[in-house]
């Protein structure tokens, strides 16, 4: 199966502190920080054991995702659970931090992903059934990059919200940064207990292709 690794960090700003508070967001996403969410390592794919281990052998895409915030495994209020829905996702706090399908074609946050012949990715914006999650202006259904191997692709993306018509008065503004990478095929699966498969992850340092769709707010 393909693995991709995803770090996805989004964040709210309210009108009065988004010029500011933008800069702080962008400068938190060059640090380390450590991660209970899985990694792929020679063709061995470690996935957190929760008490559950789903079976993944009809998988053919997994998707481990990472995002900003505390340790989604840390708050026990939402035991960490395995779903089935055309294919298996990890919500651990109710955030999705693995997802497989049984296709290379698949769904993914604002996203479309499909594999190619050449056993690459190609990556496009799924503007039309996401716009209230991105906000105006409006773009375009596109394709974004092709996700290869040794290749990683950030993509920055904002949006806005006006909710005056709800009695909401204040403008919101929405950051987006997700940064794909390849990690790599995967032979085997292993389920290693919660604290024993903790690594450090870090996006810094790595050569990437930058999509910046990124536009000037009001």
């Amino acid at each position: 199966m393909d693995v991709i690794q995803v770090y996805k960090f989004i964040e709210w700003f309210g009108k009065d502190t988004y010029e500011t508070a933008k800069q702080q967001f962008f400068a938190g996403l060059e640090e380390d920080f450590p991660s209970r969410t899985g990694f792929l390592e020679n063709h061995v794919l470690y996935l957190p054991y929760i008490g559950e281990q789903p079976d993944l052998r009809q998988s053919q895409t997994v998707i481990i995702q990472d995002t900003n915030g505390p340790d989604p495994f840390s708050n026990r209020e939402r035991p960490p659970r395995w779903l089935k829905d055309k294919g298996h996702t990890l919500l651990a706090n109710g955030e999705e931090t693995c997802i497989a399908k049984s296709s290379g074609n698949l769904v993914y946050d604002i996203f479309r992903i499909e594999k190619t012949p050449q056993g690459t990715f190609s990556l496009f914006l799924n503007y039309t059934h996401y716009s209230l999650d991105i906000g105006i202006p409006s773009r375009n259904n596109h394709k974004i990059a092709d996700i290869k191997p040794g290749e990683p692709v950030r993509y920055r993306l904002n949006g806005k919200s006006d909710f005056t018509m709800t009695g909401r008065k204040e403008r919101a503004f929405l950051e987006r940064d997700y940064l794909f990478e390849y990690a790599g095929q995967a032979n085997s699966i292993v389920f290693l207990e919660l604290n024993k498969i903790e690594r450090t992850k870090t996006r810094a340092g790595k050569p990437y292709k930058l999509v910046d769709e990124r536009k000037i707010l009001y």
